[in-house]
């Protein structure tokens, strides 16, 4: 599906007079490293309110199919955290339970916050976030970070459909806002027709790069090496592997390499790696995941970067690669046009025909044209998705739910 796009960011104003600090609790189920995008994204907006608004955040640090590094420690607020590994829908409920009982016995003594965050949905221990901050008149923000997206939205049918019936659907009615990452993201919300609140546009902040990190055209390279092209998010069947391992095996490019990095459910990932042998596939390389400094190698050993995902409502990865100045390939499954848009690198139809077609121009297109693609991907990123180009429009979200709270809408 073609999406207008959403990443342009419009300027708000802040207000000029003396600010007063509020305080935003986030809560997320899960604050790994492996656990994909939403778990930076928390970090960055808690950095964007410096200034404005204070963080706090609820979470655990489990995760399928193990336990990675915490994120807890980039986390600039109190953190409130029950370090203990749930592998059963018992122990699941029981971390829940666990600080759900923390935040209420938080809001008895009188140390309440002013709005709460919700990232995510279909989620027991968000619902009862949701449920207390109801009871207790606090207004509650809900980013379902894609989950509410079509093609989610086909996967475990009845029950996800019961859940909108009943608790999901409840938590959305009475939403004081919904905050999507793009205008695609917020339409698809919005016809729905699961809330009547507002539906706030903020995407996700990124990261600027370690001062240590140089444009990827810096790295040097032998002549005769191959060129890597790397995939790097959680392995999972929506980021659409099967499409580029196909068109992969279709091609068969002796200049380039594949790296595909990252972990998700041990099945899963053992089904991809089947396809690849059964494709006998050359030249493609399985790593797993990264963070930190070894992160930061696989994005400066490459010369490009691809997501052929069917469906993602921002891709943080993407902004990612761009502001480490790879080009980029990914597919109208994203809200990313400004790719084509801009010539940042290619923007295809989220099927074989897109992505083989993709690889077969990435492959024929000059390195320094290639390079020309990263810079100028790497200075979009830099002037619109740095935490302080997003900063005003978290803000405007923020002070219109605390202002409705005011005047009791």
């Amino acid at each position: 599906m073609s999406r207008e796009n959403p990443l342009t960011v419009r300027s708000t104003a802040m207000s000029a007079t003396k600010r007063e600090i509020f305080k935003v609790t986030n809560v997320i189920c899960r604050f790994n490293s492996g656990s994909g995008g939403p778990p930076r994204t928390v970090i960055s907006i808690a950095h964007a309110g410096r200034g404005f608004w204070e963080a706090e955040l609820f979470t655990t640090d489990y995760v399928e199919p193990q336990a990675d590094r915490l994120l807890t420690d980039q986390f600039p607020g109190h953190v409130n955290l029950l370090d203990k590994l749930a592998q059963t829908t018992l122990g699941s409920f029981m971390m829940a339970s666990g600080l759900w009982t923390s935040f209420r016995t938080q809001l008895i003594r009188g140390i309440r916050p002013d709005v709460v965050h919700l990232h995510g949905v279909w989620s027991g221990f968000l619902a009862a976030f949701a449920q207390t901050a109801r009871q207790h008149g606090i207004p509650y923000i809900v980013a379902p970070h894609g989950m509410l997206e079509p093609w989610p939205l086909t996967v475990h049918v009845r029950r996800k459909s019961m859940a909108l019936r009943t608790y999901q659907g409840r938590i959305l009615r009475d939403a004081a806002a919904v905050h999507a990452t793009s205008d695609g993201e917020a339409a698809n919300l919005r016809s729905l027709g699961l809330t009547q609140s507002p539906i706030f546009v903020v995407p996700n902040a990124v990261d600027a790069p370690p001062d240590s990190v140089h444009p990827v055209k810096a790295v040097a390279r032998p002549a005769d090496a191959r060129k890597r092209l790397l995939f790097l998010s959680r392995i999972h069947p929506k980021k659409g592997l099967d499409l580029l391992l196909h068109a992969w095996a279709a091609l068969r490019p002796t200049a380039w390499e594949l790296a595909i990095v990252g972990h998700g459910e041990l099945a899963y990932v053992e089904e991809v790696k089947r396809l690849a042998s059964k494709l006998k596939v050359e030249n493609v390389h399985f790593y797993a995941h990264v963070d930190g400094d070894a992160r930061e190698a696989m994005f400066a050993q490459s010369s490009a970067f691809i997501l052929p995902t069917y469906s993602e409502n921002f891709g943080n990865v993407v902004a990612e690669a761009m502001v480490r100045g790879l080009p980029v390939i990914t597919t109208t499954g994203t809200p990313w046009s400004v790719v084509a848009e801009r010539k940042l690198g290619w923007y295809v139809s989220a099927d074989l025909h897109g992505v083989k077609q993709s690889l077969v121009e990435l492959f024929a297109t000059d390195p320094r044209l290639l390079i020309a693609m990263g810079s100028r991907g790497r200075e979009y990123v830099k002037a619109n998705l740095l935490i302080e180009a997003i900063t005003p429009r978290l803000l405007a979200m923020y002070q219109a739910v605390l202002q409705r709270q005011c005047h009791g809408a």
